[in-house]
């Protein structure tokens, strides 16, 4: 290689640096700033404007933990707004708060008393009202308002006191309202009053991240919303964690790959997912300690918004804490010919006003039972939430109708139940005296399962056709059985003739239609099964509004809406971008249009944004991730909902420990389901449904039944009744109070419990009426 060639090569990688450095700003807009290196401020440095009184004596309480512990003293003092039941207190030098019981005394505060021997640098840190999340074009950088010396300004408002916040060396503003309620606070984060007039780009904050933080020596744990719900206890023996969770609210935006998946290659193998795991289907958090606790609901951005929690030892800070942290700009990584991977940041803020309404809970409501009794109050009053009129304990079947296989010439339909055969089903059960039961139908469509989504009619004729579907429906209706036809107006498969994926196919920040690889079971990575997430607003207005009529004449009684009630996305092929909670919005809009044209609607897991708006939820979550920092699980969704919207576990015949999955059932309360063919489930092989592993109804219609009449017999006569406790009374043996003082006590070990003189059998459970007798 000559000079001349090697100058040239230098050249040409100094061109792809530069273009590499300089490319996130492209997605900036005219505003965009060239990054810069960031030095930050040694933490044990004092970096901060906000003038301050000399630092307090430190006080020793009057109760510790049988430690010689001083406590730092508490500087929210100024009374700002009261009423018959609380006190809002303010420290107006940083903007921290305090809530304080009338009648008991007791406080809630923003940030906690904490070890006077703790380091001055997470003394500052643990004492921040909120957190700020910026970029200058590559990574997310947190910081405080003290550490980047912001100016303050407290004003009274109605019922409370709006602190704002200049962060004039990151050219940010932003403002923070507190307004007390009788039973807690409303913090709101004014959109209005965000301001970027320097080079950093708001990408998040996060307000109150220390409220109420609990000590390893304190007795209680944190609330997740992972999954049915988890605990995080506090415990003084644990060693000290690394990990911590942070997980947003009603899952991953598909619109980016680095929110979604755990790797993000430049080709389909590269890119590998996330291990399965449960989401947040409700947008609450909490904590309890002692005699106090609360409970934080997302109002206002939760469609936007991450649940961030940390036990005792991150960032070597001896707390436990949980918080909320709102999401104004997403980040992705995107790949541009040879030049590896490029960060991404969207260009505009997410729109609207945040907030979160704390609820303050005591004495025998400072549990996560009185958690979720809060919860489902503010449900009824703020959602409309209201009881199904069909509320009754039904077998739920799922009958899969068919799909096409792949052949070397063409497809081929594969059919594993016909419309007349699931007639055949139907009657094996009812001639067991099963006679309660609801009826939904999967791959019933033009085309079968993975068909011609978004349009589903008519129905698949190697099915039997629109006529044979109208008979079994009226069959249904003479025996009094409720037929629900499932649809999918979200997730197309590629090979569907109803989709052109150009002006289909939702798209990122690279403004290129995104794919949705399924993953291989084994090592996640992405397979060549491909999907297209749809344009919500176009789906509804092109397909949805449409078929509304069809399904009403097809003779069903509802709509399974697939995928609705447990997946919202962006999508950035115009701008403004369409966001995830116009998402949300449509997802509602659908539903409700189902209900008043076919009569009712059902949707999977039951994301809280459905509730108020279904007759049933399918696969509702009856168990949390089990990530290494959570202890135990609990049924927070569960308490919340009880008696109020029909729920449904995932199918019996598909779950990996039926012993287990049957005492969930009991503690839970949810009615049992079963996914059925009428051939058998080998007959799907060389297809892409790999799930449905064991389906005929041969093998299955008997022990299906006699699962049922167990559990009818126990949980019909309390469909229509609150969860009014529940206990976790020693490891793995828990108890599930109802609104009659009926308790059910299960035992998931593998070996027999005695409790109050009873033997519980292993893996087995023990029903008490509300006197105590069995």
């Amino acid at each position: 290689m000559n000079i001349l060639d090697s100058k040239k090569k230098l050249i040409g990688i100094l061109g792809i640096c530069i273009f590499v450095v300089a490319f996130p700003f492209l997605a900036m807009g005219e505003e965009a700033v060239s990054p810069k290196e960031v030095i930050e401020i040694e933490e044990t440095q004092t970096a901060t404007s906000i003038s301050k009184p000399a630092e307090p004596d430190p006080i020793k309480p009057a109760s510790t933990a049988g430690a010689d512990i001083q406590l730092t003293e508490v500087a929210a003092n100024t009374l700002k707004a009261e009423n018959d039941q609380l006190q809002l207190f303010i420290d107006e030098m940083s903007g921290q708060l305090r809530i304080s019981d009338r009648s008991s005394g007791i406080d809630w505060y923003g940030a906690p008393p904490v070890d006077s021997k703790m380091p001055a640098a997470n003394q500052k840190f643990v004492n921040n009202p909120i957190n700020i999340y910026y970029t200058l074009g590559k990574e997310i950088i947190m910081t405080n308002p003290e550490k980047e010396k912001a100016q303050l300004s407290i004003s009274d408002i109605v019922s409370g006191v709006r602190v704002n916040y200049r962060v004039e060396s990151l050219g940010l503003a932003f403002a923070m309202e507190y307004r007390l309620l009788d039973d807690g606070l409303d913090v709101i984060i004014p959109y209005d009053s965000i301001q970027e007039t320097g080079h950093a780009r708001l990408t998040g904050l996060e307000p109150l991240p220390f409220f109420e933080a609990a000590t390893p020596a304190d007795d209680g744990a944190l609330f997740l919303p992972d999954g049915s719900g988890a605990l995080i206890s506090f415990d003084a023996n644990k060693p000290k964690s690394f990990e911590f969770y942070s997980e947003h609210i009603y899952g991953g935006d598909h619109a980016f790959q680095i929110k979604v998946y755990d790797q993000v290659g430049a080709i389909r193998f590269e890119t590998v997912s996330k291990s399965p795991r449960e989401k947040i289907a409700l947008p609450v958090f909490g904590l309890y300690k002692s005699d106090k606790a609360f409970l934080g609901i997302v109002m206002e951005g939760a469609a936007d918004a991450k649940i961030n929690a940390y036990p005792s030892g991150v960032r070597n800070i001896e707390l436990y804490r949980i918080s909320t942290e709102f999401i104004y700009r997403n980040d992705d990584a995107i790949y541009v010919g040879n030049s590896g991977k490029i960060p991404m940041t969207e260009r505009n803020l997410i729109e609207g006003d945040r907030s979160i309404r704390f609820i303050t809970l005591k004495a025998d409501k400072a549990d996560y039972v009185g958690m979720a009794e809060s919860y489902r109050e503010y449900l009824v009053e703020e959602q409309a939430l209201a009881v199904v009129s069909d509320n009754e304990l039904k077998l739920q079947l799922r009958l899969f109708g068919g799909v096409e296989r792949e052949e070397v010439l063409g497809n081929t339909f594969i059919d594993m139940t016909t419309f007349i055969e699931a007639k055949s089903i139907i009657d094996r059960f009812l001639s067991q005296g099963i006679d309660r039961i609801e009826v939904t139908l999967e791959g019933w469509s033009n085309d079968g399962y993975l068909g011609n989504q978004p349009q589903h009619f008519p129905a698949a004729k190697e099915l039997g056709g629109n006529d044979d579907l109208k008979q079994l429906a009226a069959y249904l209706d003479d025996q009094g059985i409720p037929l629900y036809l499932q649809a999918n107006y979200v997730k197309s498969f590629s090979e569907s003739n109803e989709v052109k994926a150009s002006k289909d196919a939702i798209r990122g920040l690279n403004k290129e239609v995104l794919n949705l690889n399924k993953p291989f079971n084994g090592t996640l990575q992405h397979s060549r099964e491909l999907y297209y997430l749809l344009k919500p607003d176009r789906v509804f207005h092109h397909y949805i509004k449409n078929e509304a009529e069809d399904f009403s004449l097809s003779g069903a009684d509802g709509v399974q809406l697939q995928y609705m009630g447990d997946f919202i996305y962006s999508d950035h092929d115009k701008l403004p971008a369409y966001r995830r909670s116009q998402t949300m919005d449509t997802w509602i809009k659908s539903i409700n249009l189902m209900r008043e044209q076919v009569g009712r609607a059902s949707v999977e897991y039951g994301m809280a944004y459905t509730l108020g708006h279904v007759d049933r939820i399918d696969n509702i979550p009856i168990d949390s991730s089990h990530y290494t920092i959570l202890d135990e699980t609990i049924p927070f969704y569960q308490i919340a909902i009880h008696g109020y919207v029909p729920y449904v576990a995932k199918p019996a015949n598909l779950t990996d420990d039926p012993r287990v999955y049957k005492l969930r059932l009991l503690e839970y309360g949810a009615m049992p389901s079963y996914e059925l063919t009428y051939n058998e489930s080998s007959n799907l092989n060389r297809t892409l449904i790999v799930e449905l592993f064991s389906t005929a109804y041969e093998y299955w219609a008997k022990p299906a039944a006699e699962q049922y009449k167990e559990l009818e017999s126990i949980l019909a006569p309390l469909a229509d009744k609150k969860i009014i406790d529940h206990d976790i009374l020693q490891h793995k043996l828990n108890r599930t109070t109802f609104e009659d003082g009926t308790q059910i006590v299960l035992n998931y070990n593998s070996y027999d419990v005695t409790m109050d003189g009873q033997i519980i059998e292993a893996f087995d459970y023990k029903v008490l009426s509300g006197g105590g007798e069995e």
